[in-house]
């Protein structure tokens, strides 16, 4: 793949309209592996006061996403399937996930993510089989085509 590829992903992770919810996120794609960069607020909390479970499937998913996506240059992905291990809570704090490809196999994509906190301390880890779509990423919002 190449290096427009990955820049296309990017921008297409920050023009998705969920991401005005979470301001300041950061994405980095590259071959096989994506890094996402989020800061904690009270914003993210559930009830009890730490990070509610929607920000750890959404920064596990995009970033085991990505990394998937970063092997696919015509077609959107799809998440077939997901699974988290939850670790320890969150407050506020810097986390970082980073997500890796495990396997492709011609429409499967395994990939596996981790979040770890500022201290380093993994906070949750996850891993998921993402398959082609039948939308191709050139008319997908933010993704720019490849010329």
């Amino acid at each position: 793949m190449s290096l427009e590829h990955y820049r296309n992903l990017e921008n297409m992770f920050h023009a998705a309209p969920i991401q005005k919810i979470l301001s300041g996120a950061e994405m980095k794609v590259s071959e096989g592996k994506a890094t996402y960069k989020l800061a904690i607020k009270q914003d993210y909390f559930h009830a009890a006061e730490a990070m509610h479970g929607a920000i750890y499937f959404k920064m596990l998913d995009d970033a085991a996403y990505f990394a998937a996506a970063s092997m696919e240059s015509t077609y959107f992905l799809l998440t077939k399937t997901y699974n988290i291990e939850f670790i320890r809570p969150v407050l506020i704090d810097q986390l970082i996930a980073v997500g890796e490809i495990i396997s492709v196999e011609e429409n499967r994509f395994l990939s596996k993510s981790s979040i770890q906190n500022s201290a380093r301390k993994v906070v949750a880890t996850g891993e998921g089989i993402f398959v082609r779509s039948k939308k191709l990423l050139a008319n997908q919002g933010g993704y720019l085509p490849l010329i």
